[in-house]
């Protein structure tokens, strides 16, 4: 028996276990979702009306608007700052690049209160502009975390993606061949022309790896925007959850429906991204 039976086999049992348990869940999320929840007192199976209310309610419409606005620039911030801190990082670990990772060892829920501190209104960022005469009183600072604009949200994700879009990079460009760059330079290439032809393609697969993780987590997060939308910028994670969490039980086939729709929301975009990638990206295409 080769080696690699071998491994299957014993990984077996786990992989069986595993694929039961969260099965038997997602296949039963799904089917309440198609009206079957008989222990609510909704048995209409199989029906697509929570599903159709999921694309004509105004409510859930302003939801899935507010989650691509949320989502989308927190991804671009984040690739963009991060893949700029992660050429930046020196090659070899010292003291700037162990503080890089400081984030990513804070739970969102505490960069959630961390961003209190910093952006409410009586927060740390107040107090300095009003110390330095920007603004009267501390109370006169713009509502950044749970006003329209989703501000809060926005920068407890980039704090958070930063570091871990530039750890990738960071790690990639420490494995490329370096003699690249150094023919360029032989052959009279700018600094910007060895940027865009030789550094970018080389660190691009890690670049793709880190939108596609965030962007995924940015669509389908939770905590974060449930705790500084303040009930502003419900998104449609916050929405489902919400509905879910109605006193009137019949309600949760429509809160399911809300997150299988977001859920193939986050494979179509994700998806979308991949195929993009391989198409335009220098470095990624035909991988």
């Amino acid at each position: 028996m080769s080696r690699r039976w071998r491994v299957a086999l014993g990984l077996a049992p786990a992989l069986a276990l595993l694929a039961t348990v969260f099965g038997t869940a997602l296949f039963g999320s799904l089917a309440q979702s198609l009206g079957h929840a008989p222990a609510y007192g909704v048995e209409a199976f199989p029906t697509l009306r929570y599903y159709r209310a999921v694309f004509t309610e105004a409510g859930v419409a302003a939801a899935a608007a507010r989650t691509l606005t949320t989502a989308l620039p927190a991804t671009i911030l984040g690739l963009v700052l991060g893949t700029a801190l992660g050429l930046a990082l020196p090659a070899r670990r010292d003291l700037a690049a162990s503080l890089v990772q400081v984030p990513l060892l804070v739970p969102y829920v505490v960069a959630v209160a961390l961003a209190t501190v910093w952006l409410a209104g009586g927060g740390v960022l107040a107090r300095a502009l009003a110390a330095l005469g920007l603004i009267e009183v501390p109370h006169d600072l713009p509502r950044l975390l749970d006003g329209a604009a989703g501000v809060g949200v926005l920068v407890t994700f980039v704090w958070k993606q930063v570091p871990f879009t530039a750890l990738l990079v960071a790690a990639v460009r420490a494995g490329a061949d370096p003699r690249l760059a150094e023919v360029a330079h032989v052959f009279g290439a700018t600094p910007l022309q060895r940027l865009r032809f030789v550094t970018l393609p080389q660190v691009m697969p890690a670049v793709l790896a880190a939108a596609v993780i965030t962007l995924a987590y940015n669509l389908g997060a939770l905590e974060v925007p449930l705790l500084l939308g303040g009930g502003v910028r419900d998104t449609l994670a916050v929405s489902a959850w919400r509905v879910y969490a109605d006193p009137d039980l019949t309600q949760r086939p429509q809160a399911l429906a809300i997150a299988w729709s977001l859920t193939a929301g986050v494979v179509i975009a994700v998806a979308g991204l991949l195929v993009a990638a391989r198409r335009w990206l220098p470095g990624v295409a035909g991988r």
